[in-house]
């Protein structure tokens, strides 16, 4: 029997995708980094940059993080574009797409100095001609609003759906759920904004759940982009009745017959 896994012989893999750079980020990454776990940072180049802010209809001010603050804060992090002025994209052309999607990718390549491969829509509106846009700017996945409750892999990666919305009263549930699956490959996407553990009071909420999911062995805590990457190697594997060859660029990860395997590139592994 062959059995997929993540890196380092996990059977499960665990990420937050968090929206907008705001100040409350500060508290949560310190919250992510204290249990050792790992989220994506959706930007807006354009409201870092002039500082945007507003007051949350329950009074919270929720304030963009200066671009002076953001490198080291998310470093160990992933971040990933969520357009330059985060618009309503329903009534854009191709044209203010792309410059939304193309600017924002620029501007925070050389803000953090390295190449930023995730996308994640703003509001709730997607659509091929997005998704479109999204590819011909070079991303590698473009995340959109809607949810998937399941632990299974998305297999579109220019549609990649979370698992579930942070506020949602299911999250304990989906996180006890998780936790027994026997899922292959099985992922837990948890998506929301950091503002909104002040409005909703959930700061001890999310605490009581990253201490579960620190506490499993089998757990691997992965940011969008390396779980993608993964997948994608994934897909280049060569398996027959008599062996597993890797033709990807990266070591991965199989249990045959209950023996744990690192297929490292282009090497190939005979089933026992």
């Amino acid at each position: 029997m062959v059995r997929k896994l993540y890196p380092y012989g996990k059977k499960k893999a665990f990420h937050v995708t968090y929206d907008d750079g705001v100040l409350q980020d500060v508290r949560f990454v310190e919250l992510l980094n204290q249990y050792g776990l790992k989220g994506t940072f959706n930007l807006n180049s354009a409201l870092m940059k002039n500082e945007f802010e507003w007051v949350h209809e329950k009074g919270c001010v929720v304030k963009r993080l200066k671009t002076d603050v953001v490198k080291s804060l998310y470093a160990g992090h992933e971040v990933a574009s969520h357009t330059l002025n985060h618009p309503y994209m329903h009534g854009l052309s191709k044209e203010e797409i792309m410059w939304e999607l193309s600017q924002d990718k620029r501007n925070l390549e050389e803000l953090f100095g390295e190449e930023i491969k995730g996308f994640a829509v703003p509001f709730d509106y997607y659509s091929d001609l997005i998704a479109e846009c999204v590819k011909e700017c070079g991303f590698a996945y473009g995340r959109i609003s809607e949810m998937s409750y399941s632990f299974r892999p998305q297999n579109d990666y220019y549609r990649w759906k979370a698992t579930v919305f942070h506020c949602e009263e299911c999250l304990e549930e989906l996180t006890q759920q998780f936790i027994e699956t026997e899922e292959e490959l099985a992922l837990f996407q948890i998506v929301g904004h950091s503002y909104d553990l002040d409005t909703e009071n959930m700061w001890e909420r999310m605490e009581n759940i990253f201490q579960v999911i620190s506490g499993q062995d089998d757990i691997l805590p992965m940011t969008t982009i390396e779980i993608i990457e993964y997948l994608k190697a994934m897909e280049q594997v060569e398996r027959t009745d008599r062996y597993i060859q890797n033709h990807s660029d990266r070591s991965l990860w199989f249990e045959i017959n209950d023996t744990v395997y690192e297929v490292k590139p282009d090497e190939k592994v005979t089933k026992i």
